[in-house]
């Protein structure tokens, strides 16, 4: 956590995680999000959590990992 006067590239620095390390998080976020999505009963909070999936899933694409060309494909049963 930064503190109010942190100078962000130096935090930046010392926190920082290799690709790899980024994508295992990513996809952490992504399978706490879709778990989410399964047991939502609120249309609006479950259209942003696909939103914010969808989010993650380009920034997998970006970094480079094997991602469904859709984040939809890759949804379990219940919610595609």
């Amino acid at each position: 956590m930064m503190t109010p006067f942190a100078n962000p590239s130096t935090d930046r620095a010392k926190a920082s995680m290799n690709i790899d390390e980024q994508i295992e998080a990513i996809e952490k976020a992504r399978s706490l999000v879709i778990a989410t999505m399964a047991e939502c009963d609120t249309p609006q909070i479950e259209a942003i959590l696909r939103s914010a999936d969808m989010e993650l899933h380009w920034a997998l694409w970006n970094l480079g990992a094997k991602v469904a060309l859709r984040p939809e494909l890759e949804y379990p049963e219940a919610l595609a």
